[in-house]
């Protein structure tokens, strides 16, 4: 596997593109969760992105490329929210999209994928399969397909978060964001080890779903069934291009028991007042659970993502976390 190379200045001329349709999201810090964790937490809002997603960015980014190029059909495949992502930016943009979807996928996803005004099929028994039946329809001529992963410039697009986080807090020593098919942790990697290289960034990914992590530990990519209830953090597989760009640069990466992923969607909602899925809640556990070598740390949680659904939250909010603020010591 070739590693891949970010030029910053690529991350910069992304910007150009995201905010002209984008706003800047709010960083804001939170003090019961600084008193809860010892340090200075400070959250990276992405959640208030439309779609929820930080990938919006990156979808943005990539979407509009594409559109300069010629192109005005794109296909690609979805189990969360990369799909809603880059119908959102292809819509922005005059674009159809058409989201492969795995057959079994909750009538949540189907409809917010319309919502964002994409043609929906449902094929394949699972997100591998889904997505290879996407790319085939490229090779039929009638659509470009999208990697929901693979795509250097939806990184770009997606560290234009990052670049915002470095500019407007440079004091900041660590970063934890979620890991599902790594866009995002990458992005951040991407941004700060050129602009802060000072920056410690954490990942976090279900245990019952733990590919990266896998890729990570042994410095190779893994394999490693999905068993998580997490959309957003249940993929099977690390995938090339992100992985190239943590597998070396990662200070760290937690795994998460299923509890625990409930826990940090009942703190988000505790601390914050959000209501937000297992991805957008996940590094305020991280954290907590770090809270030994963080203590008296500025620390940025990036809450990518707010795509909960209705049984995610109610399994939450039956937690006692989400009305003391307080994970279960266990």
């Amino acid at each position: 596997m070739k590693d891949q190379v970010v030029d910053i200045r690529d991350i910069f001329k992304a910007r150009q593109t995201v905010s002209r349709n984008l706003k800047a999201t709010q960083l804001l810090r939170y003090e019961s969760l600084s008193r809860l964790v010892g340090a200075d937490i400070y959250i990276k809002h992405e959640n208030h992105n439309p779609t929820a997603s930080q990938k919006i960015r990156g979808a943005v980014n990539l979407a509009w490329e594409l559109r300069r190029n010629g192109v005005t059909r794109i296909v690609t495949a979805a189990n969360g929210a990369s799909g809603g992502a880059l119908a959102c930016a292809a819509r922005m943009f005059n674009m159809s999209a058409l989201v492969v979807v795995p057959e079994k996928s909750p009538l949540s996803l189907i409809q917010s994928l319309q919502d964002q005004g994409a043609e929906v099929r449902a094929n394949g028994i699972d997100f591998p399969e889904s997505l290879r039946i996407a790319r085939r329809m490229e090779e039929n001529g009638d659509y470009y397909f999208v990697h929901p992963a693979n795509e250097m410039q939806f990184i770009h697009g997606c560290a234009t978060a990052a670049l915002e986080v470095i500019e407007e807090l440079p004091e900041a020593d660590v970063a934890i964001g979620s890991v599902g098919m790594g866009g995002c942790i990458a992005s951040i990697l991407a941004a700060s080890s050129v602009l802060n290289p000072k920056l410690k960034v954490i990942g976090v990914q279900a245990e019952l779903a733990p590919a990266a992590y896998l890729s990570w530990k042994t410095g190779a990519l893994q394999r490693q069934e999905s068993r998580t209830f997490s959309q957003e953090l249940g993929m099977s597989k690390a995938f090339e291009i992100p992985f190239s760009l943590y597998a070396d640069a990662l200070a760290d990466f937690v795994l998460l028991p299923e509890h625990r992923l409930y826990e940090g969607v009942a703190l988000a909602a505790h601390h914050t007042r959000q209501m937000v899925d297992a991805a957008g809640g996940a590094p305020i556990m991280a954290a907590y659970l770090l809270r030994q070598k963080l203590r008296s740390k500025t620390v940025v949680l990036f809450m990518s993502s707010g795509a909960a659904t209705a049984d995610e939250l109610e399994e939450a909010y039956t937690l006692s976390a989400f009305r003391s603020g307080r994970p279960e010591e266990l």
